[in-house]
């Protein structure tokens, strides 16, 4: 029995150590990866908007004024026409090459139907004007999508 019992006793010290190191080194590491999972859509500075625009033309028309002491954030853009061409552009302010902000890339024709979509991260400033511009050759729908924040923060 005395030659089991020295092993044993070393074996279960390390395994004591182990544990102590391990649970004081996991926690910090466990608080970072469940700090990395959260989001904070939910947050009372954030209100969604989305924006949905629908035409059988072509098009240039405000779509959305952003209210006065706010900051509009827009972040995905999506349209999809029946049509065989599409190209759509958010433009601020007037109908100029210099005013556009965002153009929406093609995803390619699938079962006949044209989709441009595109993630992006846009900022627009109390009282700025988005403007729309679709050509089209059919009947077409864009969503945008984002929030508006405090425009103090």
């Amino acid at each position: 029995m005395k030659y089991w019992t020295t092993p044993f006793v070393v074996f279960a010290a390390g395994l004591a150590v182990a544990a102590f190191v391990g649970g004081d080194l996991a926690k910090p590491l466990i608080a970072q990866v469940r700090a990395a999972l959260v989001r904070d859509v939910d947050h009372p500075a954030r209100q969604a908007v989305t924006i949905r625009k629908h035409t059988l033309v072509n098009s240039f028309e405000a779509v959305y004024t952003v209210p006065a002491n706010k900051k509009l954030v827009v972040e995905h853009v999506n349209c999809s026409t029946l049509g065989p061409n599409l190209y759509v552009g958010i433009f601020e302010g007037a109908l100029t090459h210099a005013n556009i902000v965002y153009s929406v890339p093609p995803m390619g024709p699938a079962f006949g139907v044209l989709v441009l979509d595109g993630q992006t991260r846009l900022y627009f400033e109390p009282g700025a004007v988005l403007n729309l511009r679709i050509f089209t050759g059919g009947d077409t729908t864009c969503t945008i999508s984002g929030h508006t924040v405090d425009a103090s923060l």
